[in-house]
C-alpha cells in the first residue's frame, strides 16, 4: 500500500514539472520580443518584403521585381495577380525578398525592430515616431460618445496589428471610412478596430501577427484629418484602449535586430 502510494506521489509530481516545464516555455515564448513591421521589412504570408504602390513609384512590376532580385511570377503568385489584372492595378502589392537583397539591406544597417509585450497587452498601432499624438480619447465629445482613440499621424503611415488574432472585417464601414476588425480569440475574445484608413492590406479571414502591417493610414470616412480610430471591444462593449497599453506619452522603446529568424 505505502508502495503504491509513493508510486503516486512520483507521478503527481513529474506530472507537475512537465506541466510546469511546458507552460513556462509557452510563457517565455509568448512573451518574447515582438518583431514590428516597419518601413524597411514587413511580413506577408510568411514571407518578408515589402508593400509597393506601382503606380506611385511609376515603375512596372517586372522592374520592381527585378530591384529586389526576384521573379515577376513570383510576385504575381504570392499576391494570386493574373496578367488581366496588371493594366489596372489601384493597390499596393506585396515584393518578397531575395536572399541576396536581404544581405545587402544587413550591410547598409537596416534591421527590423522589436518591441517586449507581455501575452494580455496590446502594442500601439502605430510606429514610435515624433510625428503622431494623441488626438482625442475615448469619452463624450462633441455631445457623442467617442468610442476609441484617435492618434494623429500622416497620411500612409504604417498601421500595425495589436496583437495575434483573424481579421472579421475589411473593408467600408460608414463613419469609420477603410476599416479593419481584428477578432483576438487568445486574448479573452477582444476585438480590436482600425478607422479611417486609405488602404488596406488584409481581407476577411486573414490570420495576421501583433506587429504586421495590416492598412495604410488616411483620412476616409467621417474624419477630419489624417489619424487612425484604433477601438478596444469585449462582446461589443467599447473599453478604453489606454488600459491595455503602455503610457503614450513614455513612448515605445524598440530594439533594432539581426534578420534570422
Amino acid at each position: 500500500m505505502k508502495r503504491n502510494r509513493s508510486y503516486y506521489i512520483i507521478l503527481v509530481l513529474i506530472l507537475f514539472v512537465v506541466t510546469y516545464s511546458a507552460f513556462a516555455a509557452y510563457q517565455k515564448q509568448k512573451n518574447g520580443p515582438v518583431f514590428l513591421d516597419n518601413h524597411v521589412f514587413q511580413r506577408y504570408n510568411e514571407q518578408w518584403g515589402l508593400w509597393v504602390d506601382l503606380n506611385a513609384e511609376k515603375k512596372s512590376l517586372l522592374e520592381k521585381a527585378s530591384e529586389f532580385g526576384i521573379l515577376a511570377q513570383e510576385v504575381m503568385e504570392i499576391n494570386q495577380l493574373k496578367e488581366s489584372d496588371l493594366g489596372r492595378l489601384k493597390r499596393s502589392i506585396f515584393f518578397p525578398y531575395s536572399a541576396e537583397y536581404m544581405r545587402g539591406l544587413q550591410e547598409k544597417e537596416l534591421f527590423r525592430e522589436t518591441v517586449e509585450s507581455p501575452i494580455d497587452q496590446f502594442i500601439w498601432p502605430v510606429l514610435p515616431n515624433h510625428k503622431s499624438r494623441i488626438s482625442s480619447r475615448i469619452g463624450r465629445r462633441w455631445n457623442t460618445w467617442h468610442t476609441g482613440l484617435d492618434i494623429a499621424i500622416p497620411k500612409n503611415s504604417i498601421v500595425l496589428a495589436a496583437a495575434d488574432g483573424v481579421v472579421e472585417e475589411a473593408g467600408r464601414g460608414g463613419d469609420y471610412g477603410l476599416a479593419v476588425k481584428i477578432y483576438h480569440h487568445d486574448m479573452n475574445h477582444f476585438h480590436t478596430v482600425y478607422g479611417h484608413n486609405q488602404e488596406l492590406l488584409v481581407k476577411p479571414g486573414d490570420v495576421v501577427r501583433k506587429g504586421q502591417i495590416i492598412a495604410f493610414s488616411g483620412n476616409t470616412g467621417k474624419s477630419t484629418g489624417p489619424h487612425v480610430h484604433f477601438e478596444v471591444r469585449f462582446h461589443n462593449v467599447y473599453l478604453n484602449p489606454e488600459n491595455f497599453l503602455t503610457p503614450y506619452e513614455e513612448g515605445v522603446a524598440t530594439s533594432i535586430v539581426g534578420f534570422a529568424d
